[in-house]
């Protein structure tokens, strides 16, 4: 699918000012946006078949100082969406070993943890305990890679309201738009929302607040775009040189909130209880 910014649409309009070898790269820029933001002018050079100073002339004829500013201005738009992928272009240039790969990540999942334990507050994980035992139903929000944390969610959250339900589902994005028609007053939309930030997440999200369900957010920051609409708020890091999220802390912030609500039911050592005996028979005993 073509990618449209204001950089393309401007490009779009003057290529017919072009000669014709800068006119086939112009055509390589717009069918590939985001690999040209990420070549230097060497690699750009090669990718077009052509020499670094014939680069440097595309850069000019479009009205620019040189390739670095045109490249500049190319990133722009999708900055977000590139930034996981520089991180990684430079990490690879200062890791020795696949072993120092495992101890960074292990590093970074610590100094995320520490964060994320240290935003938490006292009111914020009060009010979330009780958001999710008051709700009369609780409908989990995350795709992408929050679909698999959300199915979490609903395995746990389960015995404490059967109507725990993940919107992470194989009938996608509209089956979760079709589920939430039903949302009312008194359900409780738990959305997990982290970078990259799924516009489906926030505008299901606003739909269902508008029918009067309350918002309870998982993200990284105050700027991120669910805060505005949320009721409560936990904040976890998920930093990493790796990819785009660290799962990791999101899922330990998804236990502490679970284990929280385990500890203040006036139910779970009475579920827990039942559980144990009803899975007891499908279990290995190792003593046996």
């Amino acid at each position: 699918m073509a990618i449209e910014t204001t950089f393309t649409k401007a490009l779009t309009q003057k290529i017919h000012l072009l000669t014709v070898p800068q006119q086939k790269m112009a055509t390589y820029v717009l069918e590939n946006p985001f690999k040209v933001a990420l070549y230097s002018i060497d690699e750009f050079a090669q990718a077009v078949q052509s020499s670094t100073a014939s680069a440097n002339r595309f850069a000019k004829a479009l009205g620019y100082a040189g390739y670095a500013a045109f490249r500049q201005d190319l990133i722009k738009g999708f900055e977000s969406v590139l930034e996981s992928v520089h991180r990684l272009k430079e990490e690879r240039k200062t890791v020795t070993s696949i072993q120092q790969v495992f101890s960074n990540v292990f590093n970074e999942v610590q100094n995320n943890l520490e964060t994320t334990r240290h935003q938490l507050t006292n009111d914020s994980c009060e009010k979330a305990v009780q958001m999710i035992l008051a709700a009369s139903r609780v409908y989990i929000l995350g795709f992408g890679s929050s679909g698999y944390l959300s199915g979490i969610m609903e395995r746990r959250l389960f015995p404490y309201n059967d109507m725990a339900v993940s919107l992470s589902t194989h009938g996608g994005i509209s089956e979760a738009a079709r589920r939430l028609t039903f949302v009312k007053e008194g359900d409780l939309i738990l959305a997990i929302s982290f970078p990259r930030y799924l516009l489906d997440t926030i505008e299901l999200a606003k739909k269902a607040k508008s029918r009067g369900a309350k918002i309870l957010a998982l993200t990284d920051k105050l700027t991120a775009p669910i805060v505005p609409i949320a009721d409560c708020v936990l904040y976890g890091q998920s930093q990493t040189q790796y990819g785009q999220n660290s799962e990791a802390s999101t899922l330990a912030l998804i236990e502490g909130l679970l284990a929280a609500v385990d500890y203040a039911s006036d139910r779970s050592v009475e579920l827990a209880t039942e559980m144990a005996e009803t899975l007891a028979p499908w279990l290995v005993n190792p003593n046996n």
